[in-house]
């Protein structure tokens, strides 16, 4: 697994310099890493090296962030969507996972972290006292939640934050198992730390610099006895063969490891890529075979497998999570209405709808949690 010791240099904003962003990471990170101070963001070109690698995991620039740190969950047009809300901490990310969108949205080589903490909280407090139902916002969709935590300590000061707010969950989303600084916390039951799972010889292969599958299962294991919810997503799955046995053999330790009443959702999503990222992983990594199978181009303009595949993929996975445990709660993510009424599955007529039964999930482990049923 990547190392904070990967990271060489630290650029930091003048302006932000003595936030305690940055004197915690002045306190945690390697002594190899040089922290730099820069007036401004736009300062970094003449400090990195020309022919850089725009995916070079070396770098990191602590900067402000002039826009909304907060939004919708970006689904796609003709898809099955929640009212899920996503928070923007800085793009990129210590782990080169193959089919990553970040490779092709991202055109700068360093990550990057927004250290305007402050004007997220406020943009926060602004949004949930704005809803009128439960709502779920995550971190993760831009970076992993928790490669950098033992260097920031960012999603620490989230988890305290949401334990004091009603109505809200927040999701902390990762391919790590640095989960140490958070198991301490009062998290007032309000985060659900979740994971992404592939069967292990996939995350050798094409997860980069990730923990491995038993290093996850081990750190839900400590989150699940430290009190927090947990959830896993099966997103992307990647169909070879073979795949059923693989798949189905990571819910078995699922099964040997983690309360089911401890496990808020799963969620199934399948291996896709918008125009362009097929390209850039062949380049990247030749020896892949991800974008070398049949993909058909779909309604928001990805690309998928076949809608019978998928479906067989679904399919199988939903009963094999239900031989785990009847009441698990599990979700198609980013698929279309079509594929879930292929499935004879009950398709979520709003986002609405769908929050429903996230919620219905949470009112329940929550009975079942304080003795109501």
């Amino acid at each position: 697994m990547y190392k904070l010791d990967r990271i060489k240099q630290i650029f930091v904003e003048k302006s932000l310099y003595e936030s305690d962003l940055v004197s915690r990471i002045k306190q945690n990170k390697s002594e190899k890493t040089e922290l730099i101070e820069i007036e401004n963001i736009s300062d970094i070109s003449g400090l990195l090296a020309p022919d850089l690698d725009i995916f070079d995991k070396q770098n990191l620039v602590i900067s402000r962030f002039q826009g909304k740190f907060l939004s919708s969950c970006p689904g796609s047009d003709g898809m099955v969507c929640c009212r899920y809300f996503v928070i923007n901490t800085g793009p990129g990310c210590l782990y080169d996972c193959h089919y990553c969108f970040l490779q092709s949205f991202l055109n700068t080589p360093y990550m990057h972290i927004y250290g305007n903490l402050e004007d997220m909280i406020s943009e926060l407090d602004k949004k949930i006292s704005s809803v009128n139902f439960h709502t779920r916002i995550g971190t993760g969709e831009y970076s992993d939640s928790l490669a950098l935590e033992r260097l920031t300590g960012i999603s620490a000061g989230m988890v305290e934050y949401f334990a004091k707010k009603k109505n809200v969950t927040l999701e902390l989303k990762t391919k790590s198992n640095q989960v140490h600084t958070l198991l301490d916390l009062d998290h007032g039951g309000n985060t659900v730390i979740a994971w992404s799972l592939n069967p292990p010889g996939l995350i050798s292969e094409i997860e980069e610099g990730t923990a491995n599958l038993t290093e996850r299962l081990e750190a839900a294991v400590l989150a699940v006895k430290a009190g927090y919810r947990v959830a896993f997503h099966f997103d992307p799955m990647i169909y070879f063969p073979g795949w059923e046995k693989e798949y189905h053999a990571v819910i078995d330790l699922l099964a040997e490891n983690i309360d089911p009443w401890k496990i808020s959702w799963i969620s199934l999503g399948s291996f896709r890529y918008s125009p362009g990222l097929k390209e850039i992983i062949q380049k990247r990594f030749v020896d892949d075979n991800l974008t070398r199978t049949e993909m058909l181009n779909g309604p928001d303009g990805k690309f998928r497998y076949l809608k019978n595949k998928r479906a067989e993929m679904y399919r199988s996975m939903k009963k094999k999570i239900h031989e785990f445990h009847p009441d698990l709660f599990s979700y198609m993510c980013m698929e279309t209405k079509n594929t879930w009424e292929t499935l004879e599955t009950a398709v979520p007529d709003s986002a609405k709808n769908l929050d429903g039964q996230f919620e219905n999930r949470r009112i329940k482990m929550l009975d079942i949690a304080t003795g109501k049923k």
